[in-house]
């Protein structure tokens, strides 16, 4: 911000405040989201605890979710509507409790090294930055949210910025690709991974990036055959598709499902997102703003009214920003240096 003209400063800073005033304006004049048609009756936490439950006593995923989605009111015929199976395996084999322990120590770790990367440029920024995040992971003080593929895909995507800003990107490259695998969510950012080792000529994470690409078609492939083998004529589609033109609604619905942070008002995600945005611009690391520029897009065409849970999987690494957010205003209101007299 410090390196912009005076202008533009106070540009980018105009930008934000009318930002905040639009989503103000959305988020005050909506009313309720009415029940969808396609809005399944149990919800998810209930439908997939019993799927999970279902799994511990013997039955397979397929035919375990295939009873479930039915009896619950869920759009079956669609292969979307079907959670891949990866992390209901990993929760119906540990104990009851075993999967908020696992994202609760996949979540500190994110939090250390969100420290570690951050604590070069300032202890304050540092401090905000792992306190924003920490809200946002506050959902899994609740047990039943762990069951939500959505929150263990965002743990996992912070986790990867988190060890990409460390230098570490081998393991950030992993943990993308983990998050992947637990939610096809998480395929624009491992998309926005891939892009920027083709900027920094990185060509053998670009190559790693492209053979998981591969592994996870294969995946998702046996998984729609899986479903297919399933359906039968109880199985029924919603009268709607994914693309919905949800705009600025759906977008703000999203970033609310926000952790602790969701525990505010309801206008609160309408000053949270431009804050965010901008301090994720004003950080010199642009993976992150690149990864929630991505998903704010797609958010505005993509997803029902049902479908806020989604914002798990971007709003930890938005609130990143948080922290750079007075630096960025003081950038922009501080006076440049005088010329040195000669």
């Amino acid at each position: 911000m410090s390196g912009l003209p005076p202008r533009w400063r106070w540009a980018v800073l105009g930008l934000v405040a009318a930002a905040v005033v639009l989503l103000l304006a959305v988020a005050l004049s909506r009313a309720p989201a009415p029940v969808a048609a396609g809005a399944v009756a149990a919800g998810d936490v209930v439908s997939y605890g019993r799927i999970i439950e279902r799994m511990r006593g013997g039955e397979g995923y397929y035919a375990a979710a295939h009873a479930v989605l039915v009896a619950d009111g869920y759009g079956t015929l669609s292969v979307f509507n079907w959670r891949t199976p990866a992390w209901p395996a990993i929760l119906a084999a540990l104990p009851a409790g075993g999967g908020q322990v696992l994202l609760g120590a996949l979540a500190i770790a994110g939090l250390a090294l969100t420290y570690r990367m951050l604590r070069r440029v300032g202890v304050t920024v540092a401090a905000v930055s792992v306190l924003a995040v920490g809200l946002s992971f506050g959902a899994l003080l609740a047990p039943e949210a762990v069951v939500f593929s959505e929150v263990a895909a965002g743990v996992l995507i912070l986790v990867s910025i988190a060890a990409y800003g460390n230098g570490w990107r081998w393991w950030g490259l992993l943990a993308a690709v983990a998050a992947l695998f637990l939610r096809e969510l998480a395929l624009p950012y491992v998309l926005v991974c891939a892009l920027l080792s083709v900027r920094e000529r990185d060509w053998q994470k670009l190559m790693a990036y492209v053979a998981s690409l591969a592994l996870y078609a294969a995946y998702f492939g046996w998984h729609w055959w899986m479903v297919s083998s399933q359906l039968g004529p109880m199985d029924r589609a919603y009268g709607e598709g994914w693309v919905a033109f949800g705009g600025l609604d759906f977008v703000l619905a999203t970033a609310g499902f926000n952790g602790l942070w969701a525990l505010g008002p309801d206008w609160f995600p309408a000053v949270l997102l431009p804050l965010g945005l901008l301090g994720l611009w004003a950080w010199p690391k642009g993976r992150a703003l690149a990864m929630v520029g991505v998903y704010l897009a797609a958010f505005l065409v993509v997803g029902k009214p049902f479908n806020a849970d989604w914002g798990a999987v971007y709003t930890p690494v938005l609130m990143l920003g948080l922290g750079w957010v007075w630096p960025a205003v003081v950038g922009a209101v501080a006076r440049p240096p005088s010329p040195r007299l000669r």
